[in-house]
């Protein structure tokens, strides 16, 4: 660790991992309007979450014994720990295949990607019949070695709350600098090198458990069988669910790197989000590939375009992700940052439709009443999403989390070039997101 003094914020830049180049908010109110409405949210949603612990589960929510899995499976967990897989996904290219150029958004993934998982996890204790056995988990002698949701309920819960929650132990130790007293910075100062030297095992951790986990959730509805209508139920799904949270972590960091330094005004790289967006249309290229052969080695090409039901939900959810994949090819979709905002949003809601809808829309068991979630259900799980969005905000004001702004680094960040102003103007080292361009 370096020994710079603290900054007059007392919040500071990045000083452990210096390869990630980030600085927290420094201007503007934290407690917006926006904010205190996200915090009425997840009051609300508290407060009856605490409640269900003083009712059944049955009458309290719309399930039943024919349809035991809530939204709070199959969104909170199921289908928003994708969103989340920014980590993996820019993770593995950034130190598998080195992409380097990467590693200055990657605070901005691991934050978004530990709330994600960690108010998915916590809303999961509240779906279960008997939360509070939930421990049971981490005791190896109350293992059903024979169950499909054991590697699941281990390895979710290992990788958020100690893989992820290492990677993002540097920002604490950083603020601690900042705002702690001599003594402090001189113990931080000797304990960084520690961390350096324990990162690259623990990296490899943090890349193999999500890999085993997102494709055991696809695995896991392998189980329902025929239950599941036929476009997506297929052996493939433990390698679709894979790609999709590979898909939907490389959008979901562009989308939020784009409204959150819109709201900031901050600078991006135009390099980093055009590399971003490279890889995320390969990403929905190879989604939709492995599907279409999955289809046709089936026999289930006619299914899928029918034109039924099924067949067109099969359809817009195919179109959300092929747009992106075609739109991204081209350099001017890339660098316009509308267009580019436009895609990221397209393929997050594709690759969350496909990890949702075999858990609910095209989830048909025999003899069973058609479910929908009810009013508190509906409630809980807005609570848990809202309770995330509040820690992101207060993580990047308080925190080292957003990529650097070109006047605090000694290199110099590009411009995210806007094509109708870029004609006959001088080019200036930075540009700033405005607002309505």
């Amino acid at each position: 660790m370096t020994s710079t003094q603290p900054t007059s914020d007392k919040r500071g830049t990045t000083l452990i991992n210096h390869w990630q180049s980030g600085v927290p908010v420094t201007h503007g109110p934290i407690l917006t309007p926006f904010v205190f409405f996200l915090l009425g949210v997840s009051a609300l949603g508290l407060g009856l979450a605490a409640l269900r612990f003083f009712s059944p589960l049955g009458p309290f929510s719309g399930m039943n014994d024919a349809y035991a899995w809530g939204i709070w499976k199959t969104f909170n967990v199921m289908t928003l720990t994708a969103l989340g897989s920014g980590p993996l996904a820019l993770g593995i290219a950034a130190w598998v295949f080195n992409r380097q150029n990467l590693h200055v958004v990657m605070r901005t993934a691991l934050v978004s990607g530990f709330l994600f998982y960690a108010t998915g996890l916590v809303a999961l204790g509240f779906d279960i019949g008997r939360p509070w056995n939930f421990y049971s988990a981490i005791l190896p002698w109350r293992w059903n070695s024979e169950s499909a949701m054991l590697e699941i309920s281990i390895c979710m819960p290992l990788y958020c709350f100690v893989f992820l929650s290492f990677e993002i132990l540097p920002l604490f130790l950083e603020r601690l600098y900042y705002t702690g007293n001599d003594k402090a910075r001189a113990f931080l100062r000797h304990f960084s090198p520690m961390i350096r030297k324990a990162y690259p095992f623990l990296i490899i951790g943090a890349y193999v458990i999500p890999l085993m986990h997102q494709s055991s959730l696809g695995g896991l509805l392998l189980l329902a069988g025929t239950k599941i209508n036929p476009i997506w139920q297929s052996p493939a799904m433990p390698l679709l669910y894979l790609i999709a949270a590979g898909l939907c972590g490389f959008a979901f960091t562009i989308f939020l790197l784009l409204i959150v330094c819109l709201r900031y005004g901050r600078a991006l790289d135009a390099d980093v989000l055009n590399e971003l967006a490279n890889l995320l249309s390969g990403v929905c290229v190879a989604f939709l590939a492995v599907r279409l052969v999955d289809l046709t080695m089936r026999g289930e090409l006619h299914t899928a375009f029918a034109l039924n039901g099924m067949s067109l939900i099969f359809l817009f959810e195919s179109a959300l992700i092929l747009t992106p994949a075609v739109a991204l090819r081209f350099r001017r979709v890339r660098e316009t940052p509308r267009s580019l905002l436009n895609m990221a949003a397209l393929a997050c809601v594709g690759g969350t439709a496909y990890r949702f809808i075999p858990t609910s829309i095209a989830y048909m068991p025999p003899h069973s009443t058609r479910y929908f979630p009810s009013a508190p259900e509906l409630f809980i799980a807005a609570g848990w999403i809202a309770v995330g969005m509040v820690g992101f905000i207060l993580a990047i004001n308080y925190f080292a989390v957003l990529p650097g702004e070109a006047s605090t680094w000694d290199h110099t960040f590009r411009p995210f070039g806007w094509p109708h102003k870029a004609a006959g103007a001088a080019y200036a080292p930075s540009v700033i997101l405005e607002r309505g361009a």
